[in-house]
């Protein structure tokens, strides 16, 4: 690609910011010196207004006008600025001139000033704005025209401007370029499947987060199992002081026996009886236990569905949080486009137009010969009455008008196939226009249907959520079972039947005694041993928990996995990217990621000159480090133009660059000098 030059030749001021006249000629390079306030930074804002409207430092909407002491403009003076400017020898002069706009009112002897008009001129012709700035811009686009003129143009940028130009001027590296060779890399790579790998990363972290949540709920649900397991008793006790019990009953039975056989089947009928209430009081406990089992499962499984609910509210918040961040992109994109195909096709209407007035103008064009005799006498004036000379006159009339009339018919056929290339153009962005409309409205129809459905969906989670308050442990009381109460009842009927024979019948009154409560601690016992199945069942249910506690440990470890991975891939590539771009300058090198505490990088774009960071330069280095990147990027777009050096005077020696120089430096020269170096 071939360079283009652009060379300031020469800058006329008057009435620019205090100064009343002064027109500078430029080398190649240019040393503009004088004390403080002699106007140094005035040439440069004089150069961006002329071209730009803007001063040096990008402002709009900042003083031009020359003012008096008072610090108030001085009325009704023109204020204007020249520049001659070379673009590969073709030379161009612009000019942008401020005039205040003063008015007589009806019925005032005073004129008032209503205004300020601005006029621009091309090569000493008065233009429109918009002419003026497309001629302005065919030399150097505005942002790039910033970027390469002023050394602290650039590193003033966002940072993410500045990383997404350097990025393009080290060319882009795919993740395919850096995955080569790499297993792990190339496992994410098949993951993505051509998605985004920010979006990629955010699917993985959002996976993450939800197993994180089932893993915290594994030990909420174990305890709340082991909060109403009751506690293990000393098994091998109770059914050792069953064993005891059961050999002193059966000793105390005996003796019973051995008192009167004859009353043994009424023992028999009361033991009978005993059994039966025992039996009765075991079915009483399983009743108990049963309901206290019925309300530790219904309290699980009323928490287990919040909880339920809950994740899936949260999961479906996620959903609409990266719907809200990209769901509409592609409609964004399409409106965008739309409104850059409406700027076009006025652009191509108005073109259109003019060459339809140029071809009318010219259309309407007609020879003009001057009339009469073509050779009048010098001496006496009359008619030169030579007929040789007059039929040469006519001869050379004839052809001028053919070859006019050739020549009109040349341009219209030309300025006609323009007109018809802007009217092919024309109706391409219009055909364009029409199809981007239908197709936004399908997108936009289609997103607002999904957040509707979003929307549909979170109200109803929310109603459902309402009607699952927490729900607590419910206490078991034994006296508001039916069955137990019924129970209850059988065995107080069956107790009153039995009736205790007397000593006389029994022979002792002792050993019966002996005997009831030999059987209570026997029952007793039974009794606490009984909870083992229970436990035995909130047991299996805790270990359950526990194996799903693992497997979700290995699934988070793996999504883990894919996230470094995917981490590391992407700093790869930013590694990559790095050292390519700082291979395209001489001494300045630019970190494109920021190490984090957590052992990940974010990405960033700051440059350095030998592991000091820019914004801890000193001045002369600042300025050679910009200059280093305007070389950089000047010979990335293939065009120079001239650096403002603003402070010079502080650098010793200016890193050498291929575009124009011209130098601001302060001296005690109480007016301004202009040298030209080279």
């Amino acid at each position: 690609m071939s360079n283009k030059n652009v060379i300031l030749k020469s800058l006329s001021l008057q009435n620019f910011k205090g100064i009343k006249e002064l027109k500078i000629e430029f080398g190649h390079e240019t040393t503009v010196a004088g004390a403080n306030a002699t106007g140094k930074t005035t040439v440069f804002d004089a150069f961006t207004w002329c071209l730009f409207g803007k001063d040096s430092s990008g402002r709009g909407a900042f003083t031009v006008k020359t003012v008096d002491a008072s610090g108030k403009a001085i009325a009704k003076l023109e204020h204007e600025v020249t520049a001659v400017i070379a673009v590969d020898s073709v030379i161009t002069t612009f000019t942008r001139r401020l005039v205040e706009n003063w008015v007589k009112p009806r019925g005032k002897a005073e004129t008032e000033l209503r205004g300020n008009d601005t006029h621009y001129f091309v090569n000493g012709i008065e233009v429109k704005a918009s002419q003026y700035s497309q001629q302005v811009a065919g030399i150097i686009e505005d942002q790039l025209f910033k970027m390469i003129t002023n050394p602290a143009y650039f590193p003033a940028l966002d940072w993410k401007m500045q990383s997404d130009i350097l990025t393009s001027i080290a060319g882009g590296v795919t993740f395919e370029e850096v995955a080569a060779g790499r297993e792990d890399f190339q496992q994410i790579l098949q993951l993505l499947s051509g998605r985004d790998l920010d979006a990629f990363r955010q699917e993985i972290a959002y996976k993450k987060k939800t197993i994180k949540a089932e893993l915290d709920k594994c030990p909420v649900e174990i305890n709340a199992i082991r909060n109403v397991m009751p506690e293990a008793p000393n098994y091998a006790a109770l059914q050792e002081e069953i064993d005891e019990a059961n050999a002193q009953l059966q000793d105390v039975e005996a003796a019973i026996a051995d008192v009167a056989s004859a009353n043994r089947k009424a023992y028999e009928d009361i033991t009978k009886k005993k059994d039966e209430v025992a039996a009765l009081r075991r079915k009483q406990q399983e009743v108990v236990n049963a309901a206290k089992d019925a309300a530790q499962k219904d309290y699980l499984a009323a928490n287990s569905k919040r909880n339920e609910t809950l994740n899936e509210l949260a999961s479906l918040q996620g959903e609409i949080a990266n719907f809200a961040s990209f769901g509409r992109k592609a409609e964004s994109e399409l409106s965008l486009h739309l409104s850059d195909l409406d700027n076009l096709i006025a652009i191509a209407e108005k073109d259109l137009k003019a060459k339809r007035e140029e071809w009318q103008k010219r259309n309407a064009e007609e020879y003009d010969a001057k009339q009469g005799s073509v050779i009048l006498c010098p001496l006496y004036g009359f008619t030169c009455t030579d007929g040789r000379v007059a039929a040469a006159a006519a001869e050379a009339r004839s052809k001028a008008e053919a070859a006019f009339t050739a020549k009109q018919d040349e341009d219209l056929k030309a300025i006609s196939e323009r007109g018809k290339r802007i009217a092919d153009r024309l109706a391409n962005l219009q055909e364009d226009k029409r199809n981007t409309a239908e197709r936004l409205a399908a997108e936009k129809a289609k997103n607002d249907a999904k957040a509707q459905d979003y929307e549909s969906r979170r109200a109803a989670l929310n109603a459902t959520l309402q009607g699952l308050p927490a729900a607590a442990l419910q206490e078991v009381n034994p006296a508001d079972l039916p069955e137990y109460v019924e129970l209850g009842l059988q065995i107080a009927e069956i107790e009153a039947s039995i009736a205790a024979p007397s000593e006389e019948s029994t022979g002792s009154a002792d050993l019966q005694q002996q005997k009831r409560n030999l059987q209570a601690r026997i029952e007793d016992a039974k009794q606490k041993a009984a909870v083992k199945t229970t436990i035995e069942r909130h047991t299996a249910a805790i270990v359950e928990i526990e194996n799903r506690e693992k497997e979700l440990a290995q699934q988070l470890a793996d999504v883990e996995n894919l996230e470094y991975n995917a981490d590391q891939l992407n700093k790869a590539r930013v590694t990559e990217v790095e050292r390519r771009v700082n291979s395209k300058f001489a001494f300045v090198r630019f970190r494109m990621s920021e190490p984090q505490l957590n052992g990940g990088e974010i990405p960033t774009c700051v440059a350095t000159v030998n592991g000091v960071k820019y914004a801890d330069l000193n001045n002369a280095m600042k300025i050679n480090a910009g200059l280093d990147i305007i070389n950089t990027l000047c010979r990335f777009h293939g065009v120079t133009a001239p650096i403002f050096i603003d402070n010079a005077e502080g650098v010793n020696k200016i890193f050498e660059v291929d575009s124009q120089l011209i130098k601001l430096s302060v001296t005690s020269d109480p007016e301004l000098t202009i040298t030209i170096n080279r």
